[in-house]
C-alpha cells in the first residue's frame, strides 16, 4: 500500500467542498476507488429493511438489482452487512469466497472493505469497497480504513445538521412541513439521480375532502386544526427520510425514497386509517384523497399533472386511493 500524502488530501478536500449529503456519498465513492486502489465500490442505505444502494462506481445497474433482491430474501447472503452495522467499525475480508454468507459467482469481489458511516451516532450507510483479487487488502488497510471512517462520518455529521437547519428554516409556518418551493428543488435533484442512476421514487398528491366546508362551518381555526392533524397522521406514517411538502391550501406533496407502487398504496392506507381514528376524537370529520405516482422519466410539469390527474381520480373511489399510470 503506498499513498501519496498530497494526493490523498485533495481528494479529502473534494469531500469536503460537498453541499449536500448526496453529493458527498458520490465524492466518496470518488476517493474509496483510488485511495483503496479499488476495483469497484458501493455504498448501501442500511437505516431501514430493505437495503438499498445509493452510490454505484464501477458496478452496474443490474447487478446491484440482483444483490438488492438477494438481500431482501433474508438469507446469510447480507451477513457481512449487519456484522459492520453491528460491531460500527470497519471489516476486511481477506478472501470473501472463505465465508459462507458470500454470493459466490465469476463476478463477486473477491478481497473486501466494509466501512460504516456514522451519521449522528447512526450507522446510516456502509461503504463496500471491492478487489477482485484474493487477499489484497491485509491488515495493513485496516487502520486507514478507521481514519478514513472517522473523517466522512464527521463530514457528513456536519452536512446533516445543515441539511436539517435549512429544511427547519424553509417550513411552511402553519404545518411545520416543506414548501412548494423547496419541492421544485428537491425534485429536481430526484429526477437527476432516476436519470443517471436509475434510482426509483414515487410521489403522493393529496388534499382534504370538503375542506371548504370545515372553514365554511366552523371557521378557518378549525381549518388549520385539520391541516395539522393531516400532516401529523403523514408523519406517522412515513420514513424520517421521506418528505412532506405543502403545495397550496390544503394540498400536499409526499415524496417517498426508493419506494415502488405497493409500498405507495401501503403509506396512503396508513394515512386514511390514521386519519379515521382522529376524526372520531373530533367534533368534525378529516379525510382525505390521494392520488400516487411513480416515477418514470417524465419532466417535472409532466409528473406534476400526472398527479393532479390521479387525485381527481382518486376523489371518485370509493377507497379515496388512485395510482396512475404513464399512459393516462
Amino acid at each position: 500500500m503506498n499513498i501519496k500524502v498530497d494526493y490523498a488530501l485533495k481528494l479529502l478536500n473534494e469531500i469536503e467542498e460537498a453541499n449536500t449529503i448526496e453529493q458527498a456519498l458520490w465524492k466518496i465513492g470518488d476517493v474509496a476507488l483510488t485511495l483503496f486502489d479499488a476495483d469497484s465500490v458501493t455504498i448501501i442505505d442500511v437505516r431501514e429493511r430493505p437495503y438499498h444502494f445509493v452510490v454505484l462506481k464501477n458496478v452496474s445497474g443490474k447487478t446491484a438489482n440482483e444483490l438488492e433482491e438477494k438481500l431482501k430474501e433474508g438469507s446469510v447472503i447480507g451477513k457481512n452487512l449487519e456484522i459492520v452495522k453491528e460491531n460500527r467499525t470497519p471489516l476486511i475480508l481477506k478472501d470473501t469466497f472463505e465465508h459462507d454468507f458470500w454470493l459466490k459467482n465469476e463476478h463477486s469481489p473477491r478481497s473486501w472493505i466494509g466501512i460504516p458511516i456514522i451519521i449522528s451516532e447512526e450507522v446510516q450507510y456502509i461503504l463496500d469497497i471491492d478487489k477482485y483479487k484474493p487477499a489484497f487488502f491485509e491488515d495493513a488497510y485496516k487502520e486507514i480504513a478507521i481514519q478514513f471512517e472517522q473523517y466522512i462520518s464527521l463530514i457528513l455529521t456536519k452536512l446533516n445538521m445543515l441539511e436539517n437547519f435549512f429544511k427547519t428554516a424553509n417550513m411552511d409556518p402553519l404545518t411545520s412541513v416543506q414548501t412548494r418551493q423547496n419541492f421544485s428543488y428537491i425534485l429536481t435533484r430526484n429526477i437527476e439521480r432516476f436519470r443517471r442512476y436509475n434510482r426509483k421514487f414515487t410521489c403522493l398528491m393529496c388534499d382534504l375532502d370538503k375542506f371548504k366546508e370545515i372553514n365554511d362551518k366552523y371557521g378557518h381555526a378549525t381549518g388549520d386544526e385539520a391541516l395539522k392533524i393531516f400532516v401529523r397522521a403523514v408523519k406517522e406514517s412515513i420514513r424520517e427520510w421521506d418528505y412532506i411538502f405543502r403545495f397550496g391550501g390544503d394540498e400536499f406533496i409526499i415524496k417517498l425514497e426508493e419506494t415502488d407502487v405497493d409500498g405507495a398504496i401501503e403509506v396512503a392506507k396508513r394515512i386514511k386509517s390514521k386519519l379515521s381514528t382522529v376524526s372520531s376524537d373530533v367534533n368534525f370529520e378529516v379525510s382525505t384523497s390521494i392520488g400516487i405516482k411513480v416515477y418514470n422519466g417524465e419532466s417535472l410539469g409532466e409528473f406534476i399533472k400526472l398527479l393532479d390527474t390521479a387525485l381527481y381520480k382518486a376523489k371518485n373511489k370509493d377507497e379515496g386511493i388512485f395510482v396512475i399510470s404513464q399512459d393516462e
